[in-house]
């Protein structure tokens, strides 16, 4: 069984710009109406990205900051009020080896990069693999879930959550390019 779900990119840009927010929403099937939300809220160099919905569980990533989104930098997820231990080895050289893994509604995850860009994931539990992608620019930007197995809200609302997140960090040459950016901004600050 294989189902395809497309959010829609929004955008608010009223008022001072640290109050911008950017994110996607539309119908996914029989999940009904979600939505993302980056930055839903800013706490110092902190930014939270957040997912809600008709049946989904309320999703909410707290990561570093990194532009709009937040980072895997110090990440903190929940899912229906409960906290998830979010775990990776920075280190390794694979996109297997360097997947985020985490445990919610107990269940063991695993999100990973699926291609050398920044725009294909997968999330992926026993017998559930939902393959997310953003693609288009502008006003056309999208956001696809394609979902293989028997998935639930909570699975949605995980996948739907990390596409608000800046996650570069899962390939070897995301981690390279973030390395360098953080590095170019830190020095920034002794000029």
């Amino acid at each position: 069984m294989q189902q395809t779900y497309t959010l829609d990119h929004w955008e608010d840009r009223s008022g001072h710009r640290l109050t911008w927010k950017f994110g996607y929403r539309g119908t996914a099937g029989e999940f009904g109406r979600i939505e993302v939300v980056y930055p839903a809220k800013r706490h110092g160099d902190r930014h939270v990205t957040e997912v809600s919905g008709d049946t989904v569980p309320a999703t909410s990533f707290d990561g570093w900051a990194y532009g709009r989104k937040p980072s895997l930098h110090m990440a903190q997820l929940s899912t229906g009020g409960t906290g998830i231990r979010i775990k990776r080895n920075r280190w390794a050289q694979t996109r297997a080896g360097r997947a985020l893994r985490m445990q919610a509604a107990g269940r063991e995850y695993r999100y990973l990069a699926t291609g050398r860009r920044h725009r294909d994931r997968a999330l992926t539990r026993d017998g559930v693999e939902i393959r997310t992608g953003r693609h288009g620019s502008g006003a056309r930007k999208k956001a696809t879930f394609t979902v293989l197995g028997p998935a639930d809200a909570t699975d949605l609302a995980l996948a739907a959550v990390l596409v608000g997140v800046n996650t570069r960090n899962l390939t070897r040459g995301g981690a390279v390019r973030a390395f360098f950016n953080r590095s170019l901004n830190w020095l920034e600050i002794f000029q």
